[in-house]
């Protein structure tokens, strides 16, 4: 991956995280005295992309002077002219940090109009981004022969970050954790927990440890899994003596390991999950080792939102349970997140249902299997097209429930006719046979159907075998 390239992830990275209407990064020329911008991501059509900023002057050139982060929040102000832009913009908050190496190298940008503030957690994420900007921009500068190719080892290391965040499902990337390259990182045990609803965190994946993990559970402040999680920093033990520590739960049989890290799987509002490795080396983890594991869980974070929760099969009923109503298909974590996330923020939510109108006649043999395998050509084409898609289950066979944040009812029935194109013109298959597929729509949408998340499903699939007029309440 060429630094422009890298460049580009890594401002698309910041930039989802912090729900940024703008993210860019200026380039330092400390002889001219001078800032540039050097790669951006961007909603404005009025972002200066030729402009040249003094270094001392302005909210860019007093960061890079003083090497400060700064962050504004513009809540109950009047938003101020904005030096990157050529219009004013109805900003709500921005981050201005200074990239530094071993001198400045930059200054990064990043301002939106969805968040007023930036939580010390979600700043020490952006500032990972940062520094990983640096070491790019400090290569170029050193090297300029450089800027197609990259030393092999951090070469490696953003191929695995690419490879965990394109996991499917949260299982997947369970599953990937535990295979970890030793070029990158050798340890002897691998363990990843997951945290739902603000309770304790249950370990789902583990191997190199001569006991199963999977009756334990991780308490916040317990153990050295618990400090990662009470803290939601990454923490190492270089040496433990080879003395038998407990690393999860005291209901754990201790064993004895040279060294341990954690490093925690967060977003800015909440812990996700965390990482542990363990190796029977004393020092055989390092500092090193700590910052790879660091950025390995900070990009996977970045990527949870575009995951399934769970594989597609775990969504799907089972037989004796294919007769309920489509909202029993809901995992309940999700009915009880999202409605406290609708309920306190007073946030529009629709859910879209998509019946598979012919399946009777499309699928022949193992009925599951083939929807199975259709219901994942539509979900995989739509989490990449609709980008306000918080979730997608499975209803059985028959079809897809969308759950949609954000969005009023008028945009709901706006994206629900896009959806409805994008489907008409994609070209699916069974095995490698093409095959005409026919839907049905439903939309329900809160609050004029109702603030009660299980309410809006069955509302919106019952509307998939209404007439079309009926189909929007």
């Amino acid at each position: 991956m060429s630094p422009k390239n890298a460049l580009t992830n890594l401002i698309e990275l910041a930039s989802n995280v912090t729900d940024a209407y703008t993210t860019a990064l200026y380039a330092a020329d400390l002889e001219q005295g001078t800032l540039t911008l050097r790669s951006h991501l961007t909603l404005s059509s009025h972002l200066k992309t030729d402009a040249a900023f003094a270094i001392g002057e302005g909210l860019l050139g007093q960061a890079a002077l003083r090497k400060e982060i700064r962050v504004d929040d513009f809540a109950g102000l009047e938003t101020p002219d904005l030096e990157w832009y050529a219009q004013p913009e109805a900003i709500k908050g921005l981050m201005v940090v200074p990239v530094v190496r071993r001198e400045l190298e930059g200054v990064l940008v990043v301002d939106s109009k969805e968040n007023y503030s930036f939580t010390p957690k979600l700043q020490k994420l952006v500032n990972g981004f940062a520094d990983q900007m640096a070491w790019y921009l400090s290569l170029e500068k050193k090297n300029p022969n450089w800027i197609d190719g990259e030393p092999p080892e951090f070469q490696h290391m953003m191929k695995w970050c690419r490879f965990l965040c394109e996991a499917p499902h949260r299982k997947a990337l369970s599953e990937r954790f535990l295979h970890i390259p030793r070029n990158l990182i050798q340890c002897d045990a691998i363990a990843v927990a997951w945290f739902e609803s603000g309770g304790p965190g249950r370990i789902t994946h583990s191997k190199g440890w001569r006991q199963s993990l999977k009756s334990l559970t991780v308490e916040s402040g317990v153990a050295i899994s618990g400090a990662c999680f009470e803290s939601g920093q990454p923490l190492l033990v270089p040496n433990m003596m080879k003395q038998p520590w407990i690393i999860f739960s005291e209901n754990e049989s201790p064993e004895s390991f040279g060294a341990v890290m954690a490093a925690p799987i967060a977003n800015e509002k909440r812990m996700l999950g965390l990482v542990v490795c363990a190796t029977h080396a004393a020092n055989g983890l390092q500092q090193t080792e700590l910052n790879k594991l660091t950025l390995m869980t900070a990009f996977t974070a970045s990527a949870l939102g575009q995951m399934n929760p769970q594989p597609p099969a775990e969504l799907i009923p089972k037989p004796e349970e294919q007769a309920a109503p489509a909202s029993q298909y809901f995992m309940p974590v999700h009915v009880k997140a999202f409605e406290a996330e609708i309920i306190k923020r007073d946030t529009p939510v629709s859910v879209l249902s998509i019946r598979i109108k012919n399946g009777k006649t499309l699928f022949n043999g193992n009925r599951q299997v083939q929807a199975d395998r259709l219901l994942d050509q539509i979900a995989i084409h739509l989490s990449d097209k609709v980008k306000l898609l918080k979730l997608f289950i499975k209803r059985s066979e028959e079809g897809l429930i969308l759950l949609l944040i954000g969005i009023i009812e008028e945009q709901a029935c706006e994206l629900e006719d896009s959806i409805q194109h994008e489907l008409s013109r994609l070209p699916f298959t069974l095995g490698k046979t093409p095959v005409e597929v026919e839907f049905d729509y439903g939309l329900a949408s809160s609050p004029s159907d109702g603030r009660d998340l299980k309410q809006l499903i069955e509302a919106s699939w019952t509307r998939t075998r209404q007439p079309r007029e009926n189909a929007h309440g």
